[in-house]
């Protein structure tokens, strides 16, 4: 059931109270209500957006390796997954081993516990089944790297409009729409929720759930948490130094050419239809060879050249480009933060991206022909293209680890939103470290290529300069990742292993900011994967409260 904060008044009692409608929000919902539960979901923004309530983030105060907040978060039904691309992708067996810098995995748990929910994960978008690994003949293993793990794309992104049917029409689960947190208090000594101030633009209320989740996004919960902490400084969670710090998203960018010995062997790294969805392989390097060379996570794909780049001659390219350098024309291509990456940084190279398209007319009417008919005729649509040729030369992609520091942190701000909660300062920084590893997996998959015979790397510039190119490449802010850890350890972590809140009986988050480590993957899959694990905690805890039995 759907309603609107504005005109309802009567507000009922429920088994848990989800706060935030994006993805893993509604994941949360409706693996509860499957558990017999009865879920309130608090969502800020309605079923479509508005400008005030995109006000309450726009202020946010970011670092230039941050994105803008209004294109990073979106408040609303379905949340972020408006904007995504759909990009579904587990993480590593590696990301729970220990580190370069540790001796212990900072994980509290193991893969194993969170890879048998990710059959559920699947189904929620659409991609089951959950077929991660597929073999790609002389590519699937040479060396220390592999070409066996798959990205899955989801073909409906918007996780709101998918569900939307059942969202509307469930008996156990009710959507508050419009309403903000603005507080969440405690009583009973600090150890638990004793109610939650909701406002929007005309009236404010308090509500008192017997169980709460943060499910509000990564800078978002972890936001609520430290307005929190200036109230409450003393509870075990809020007061440990991880809460806002090791701000993570990941390095990303092209820094090299593939060169494949063999052109037609673009075949095993463009997108194919497998059980239905579009999947595609990524080019990763094996746990034993991370470790060994003392790198962190990374993948690779194959990719066209930089749409921005005008010297790759390509009439489609620069089409595209052009589409997307017009504003009010990209908008309604893509997503805003996708739209400003592929532009690039001023100046524009406008004319030479023109020269392109009319140099090659009948090239790209043929091409766009053929990407409007797989984009708009054919079901599922194809997440995205690749221009073969007959060179063999692609560029590569990397998608790499970000190391949780200190130094890379958010924080609440002296400005405050409509409603008066304080903006963040959000400070995303990125170290040479990380750069490094980047670089040295670049090698170790050149290596790979050539000794194999399958193809080299051609570098886009000289090896002095490839660091800085790195670190100049280096920007997110969509990912969101580690400001409320997951841990063991109350002094090193916010939340335990069960994503509750450090010494807080009742208060749960189910974000990316539990993410003690950011791996290769961006988190939106493994994050619904938790939340679907917690859903079946939250049951289980529930059900012997009712019994009498201690939680």
């Amino acid at each position: 059931m759907l309603i609107d904060f504005s005109n309802h008044n009567v507000i009922e009692d429920y088994d848990v109270c989800v706060v935030g409608a994006g993805p893993v929000g509604i994941a949360l919902a409706i693996a509860c209500e499957d558990r017999g539960l009865s879920v309130l979901v608090v969502e800020s923004g309605g079923e479509h957006p508005d400008s005030f309530t995109a006000q309450l983030s726009a202020g946010h105060l970011v670092n230039p390796q941050h994105a803008p907040a209004d294109i990073a978060i979106c408040r609303g039904l379905g949340g972020t997954s408006r904007w995504w691309g759909g990009r579904c992708v587990p993480f590593d067996d590696a990301d729970f081993a220990p580190g370069p810098d540790q001796t212990t995995s900072v994980w509290p748990l193991d893969h194993p516990e969170i890879t048998r929910w990710y059959g559920g994960a699947a189904d929620f978008f659409g991609i089951a089944p959950d077929r991660f690994v597929s073999p790609a003949g002389g590519w699937t293993a040479f060396g220390d790297t592999r070409c066996e793990q798959l990205e899955r794309w989801t073909s409906q992104i918007d996780a709101g409009e998918r569900h939307y049917a059942r969202l509307a029409s469930s008996p156990q689960i009710t959507m508050l729409l419009g309403a903000t947190v603005t507080a969440i208090e405690l009583g009973d000594g600090g150890r638990r929720v004793s109610g939650l101030c909701l406002a929007d633009r005309k009236r404010r209320t308090t509500i008192a759930p017997p169980c709460i989740v943060l499910a509000c996004g990564g800078l978002e919960s972890t936001r609520l948490l430290l307005q929190l902490r200036t109230a409450h400084p003393d509870v075990l969670g809020l007061s440990s130094g991880a809460l806002g710090r090791g701000y993570m998203g990941h390095l990303s960018g092209k820094i090299a050419d593939i060169v494949l010995a063999d052109p037609d062997a673009i075949s095993v790294h463009d997108f194919f239809l497998d059980g239905g969805v579009f999947a595609r392989r990524r080019l990763t390097l094996t746990a034993a060879a991370l470790r060994r060379h003392g790198l962190r996570n990374i993948a690779f794909w194959v990719d066209n050249p930089a749409f921005r780049v005008a010297d790759h001659g390509n009439g489609l390219l620069s089409l595209v480009w052009l589409a997307l350098a017009i504003p009010w024309l990209g908008r309604r291509l893509v997503a805003e933060g996708v739209r400003l990456n592929h532009v690039g940084r001023r100046p524009h190279a406008w004319l030479r991206h023109i020269l392109n398209v009319v140099s090659n007319p009948f090239s790209t009417i043929r091409d766009l022909a053929q990407i409007l008919t797989h984009r708009l005729l054919v079901k599922p649509r194809k997440p995205g293209f690749i221009l073969h040729n007959r060179s063999g030369r692609y560029a590569l992609h990397y998608m790499a680890e970000q190391s949780a520091r200190p130094e890379s942190h958010v924080d609440l701000s002296d400005r405050k939103d409509p409603l008066g909660l304080p903006y963040l300062r959000v400070n995303l920084r990125y170290h040479e470290d990380d750069a490094q590893s980047v670089l040295r997996a670049h090698d170790v998959l050149d290596r790979d290529l050539r000794q194999a015979g399958l193809g080299r790397l051609d570098y886009h510039c000289g090896r002095a300069e490839r660091l800085a190119s790195i670190l100049d490449q280096a920007h997110d802010g969509y990912h969101q990742l580690g400001t409320a850890p997951m841990g063991s350890n109350p002094s090193t972590s916010v939340v335990n292993a069960d994503c509750r809140v450090h010494g807080i009986e009742n208060l749960y988050v189910a974000s990316s900011a539990i993410l003690p480590t950011s791996g290769q993957a961006n988190p939106t899959f493994v994050t619904v994967a938790l939340a679907l694990r917690l859903a079946a905690h939250l049951a289980c805890r529930i059900r012997r409260s009712r019994l009498g039995v201690a939680a």
